[in-house]
């Protein structure tokens, strides 16, 4: 496991024997007042709400993200620290945490100059929770461990109301030992935490389930514009979605965006959408299987892009269809 409150407990025990307090008493004393200490690494729509409940959770935080504005806010609200860069934020940490956006962005993150590879300590142990391919997670995996590290590989299912209320599932691979002790740091973001192998599995996992998750808006934007196009008022015609044999939780999680698309703020981006369904079918090249919904549904999201959808909800394929169909 990762040495709780390691950056606390050497500043706590130089101050102590500095003042004449004998060892032994430095030592009980920081025993009992060491905190977990996490570097958490974007704070976008899902990582935001997740830092939050590593810091409710009584962990101490330091948080860094691109946009340095979103990282100040945080930390007015939460009483966080603020990292400069992913380096200053591993720095003395027991535990790092990633939720980023996308391959090149998190294998800068973790290995570039001042990356967390850069800074963190031996036995660290650290947490790839973004989405992004098998492979990228099983040469950030090798590149930890050559420099006595440890990694987690354990992105998550689950909506932003899940990661405010900690009830995220977590798809972890990895070392059992190291998956064992990330648990004291994902208990707080998950209900639900599973072990699928080693790295990459979850990686994968993860884009089998968004694969799924994919299919169902585009299923649900098309099935909605047709019956607005029977003549069904869109609140009841969603209404029998959610009474149906189709009411599945995001059927009912995504309500809003879908009844009231200008009043509801952005779940899931579109063009992330597409980002995550390129991932999967790559895989599925990589692994000789065949995913001829998944081409269907990524051309579906790259027409609606290029119409101008691409930094709206990917609820917006229904939009989309709608203007495609003259229907405002």
């Amino acid at each position: 496991m990762g040495r709780p409150g390691r950056g606390r407990a050497l500043t706590v025990r130089a101050f102590g024997l500095r003042h004449g307090v004998c060892e032994a008493s430095v030592q009980t004393f920081v025993r009992r007042s060491a905190v977990t200490t996490v570097g958490f690494l974007g704070l976008g729509r899902m990582g935001a709400p997740m830092a939050a409940r590593l810091v409710a959770a009584g962990l101490d935080v330091a948080v860094w993200n691109r946009t340095a504005g979103k990282a100040e806010a945080f930390a007015a609200d939460h009483g966080t620290r603020i990292a400069a860069t992913p380096a200053k934020a591993a720095e003395n940490a027991d535990f790092v945490i990633s939720m980023l956006a996308d391959d090149a962005v998190v294998e800068t993150v973790h290995t570039g100059p001042d990356g967390v590879f850069a800074a963190a300590d031996e036995g660290t142990v650290v947490i790839g929770m973004s989405t992004v391919s098998p492979v990228t997670t099983r040469k950030l995996a090798e590149a930890a461990v050559a420099r006595g590290l440890r990694f987690v590989d354990a992105p998550v299912s689950g909506s932003t109301a899940a990661a405010e209320s900690g009830t995220l599932t977590i798809l972890c691979a990895g070392e059992q030992a190291d998956v064992a002790a990330a648990e004291q740091v994902l208990s707080p973001l998950g209900k639900k935490i599973v072990h699928l192998g080693s790295n990459g599995a979850g990686a994968a996992m993860k884009l089998a389930v968004n694969t799924v998750v994919h299919g169902l808006n585009n299923a649900v934007s098309e099935a909605l514009v047709l019956a607005e196009r029977a003549g069904i008022d869109r609140t009841a015609a969603y209404g029998v979605f959610l009474e149906s044999a189709i009411a599945a939780p995001f059927v009912a999680y995504r309500q809003a965006a879908f009844e009231r698309p200008a009043e509801t703020p952005v779940a899931f981006l579109l063009d992330l959408a597409i980002k995550d369904l390129r991932l999967a079918l790559e895989l599925a090249e990589d692994v000789g299987a065949e995913l001829p919904q998944a081409e269907k549904n990524v051309a579906i999201f790259r027409e609606a892009s290029r119409a101008g959808y691409g930094e709206h909800d990917e609820s917006a394929v229904a939009q989309f269809l709608r203007a495609e169909g003259g229907v405002a």
